[in-house]
């Protein structure tokens, strides 16, 4: 006679089945920006893949504003079906490490996978006579708020990597922010601001012309993308080590199989060469990684600028 299972086990291994039959109908995903942004080019081409293996539509559906909080809330708020996934950035953790957050990257959402990422680089008008970070700390040591340093805005991940950068080092340099990078850019190479901090991508063009002189990137190694430029760890400031990412999140309770289907797609398609290289010429390298991998990323993304606008008093809108 066939031994019965119980309710409990029946369950579990529902949940942990592939789930053969998913996706079945178009999948939406939420992008926290306007399109044409670089979270949304990235976004409509993972979408293009999935539908591309799959045979299922995705539907990319931007809901700009409050640095991606209304996309995020949406998120939380739809069904644990896997038919409505989250396009996430740094801003999302950012907003979860205010000190009265609007929501928990590390519990209201369910990690699927990190799919890129990419460092930032320590930039310097030609102007200021130095050529490594040392000499930039000792730069500014000697020069107390008589340097400024330009972002693309107040609560930014540039803006809270420089801040974590003068927790490390002592130095004291004036935050000037500016709407988006090419007005930072244009402000550090007239002059305006003697530091900057941005992407590898914007940067290059400028950094070849010489207008714009690379220091070190903000990670422990260096980057792809700028194999010349050294490291953090290697420039002699350890415990700086940022990257910006994106990666695909599901609305908390989302079936762990419906997840792990997702994961093994998005896996496979990062290892594509031609998704590769495309990423490459925009500056980013793929990541890939289980759902678990992606959780603890958040974990410590909150960790960190919790810390860090608790310390430099960062005051976010």
């Amino acid at each position: 006679m066939r031994a019965l299972r119980s309710p409990a086990i029946a369950i579990a291994a529902a949940l942990l089945a592939p789930a053969a039959d998913y996706p079945s109908r178009p999948i939406r995903f939420l992008v926290g920006f306007p399109a044409g942004g670089g979270l949304d080019i990235s976004c409509r081409h993972w979408g293009q893949k999935l539908t591309a293996r799959t045979g299922q539509q995705v539907i990319v559906d931007n809901r700009p504003g409050a640095a991606s909080e209304i996309a995020v809330r949406m998120a939380i708020a739809a069904p644990a079906d896997g038919y409505t996934l989250l396009c996430v950035s740094p801003s999302a953790t950012i907003l979860s490490s205010k000190p009265k957050p609007p929501f928990d990257m590390r519990s209201d959402l369910t990690p699927v996978i990190q799919m890129t990422q990419f460092t930032f680089v320590f930039y310097v008008n030609p102007a200021v006579p130095v050529k490594s970070m040392a000499e930039l700390v000792a730069h500014a040591r000697a020069r107390p708020r008589q340097l400024n340093y330009g972002s693309v805005g107040t609560g930014s991940t540039p803006h809270l990597a420089f801040e974590l950068f003068k927790m490390a080092t002592g130095v004291d340099i004036v935050h000037v922010p500016y709407k988006g990078t090419a007005q930072t850019m244009a402000a550090a190479i007239g002059g305006e601001i003697q530091v900057g901090l941005d992407g590898p991508a914007a940067l290059k063009p400028h950094f070849d012309a010489g207008r714009l002189r690379p220091l070190a990137v903000v990670s422990a190694r260096r980057s792809a993308s700028l194999p010349n430029v050294v490291g953090m760890q290697e420039a002699g400031i350890p415990g700086v080590d940022v990257t910006s990412w994106s990666g695909i999140a599901a609305p908390r309770g989302t079936p762990r199989n419906l997840v792990a289907t997702l994961n093994a797609h998005y896996n496979a398609i990062l290892h594509e060469p031609d998704v590769k290289s495309t990423f490459l010429n925009l500056g980013y390298e793929t990541a890939g990684g289980t759902p678990q991998d992606f959780g603890r990323l958040l974990a410590g993304e909150v960790a960190t600028w919790s810390k860090v606008i608790r310390v430099a008093k960062v005051q976010l809108e």
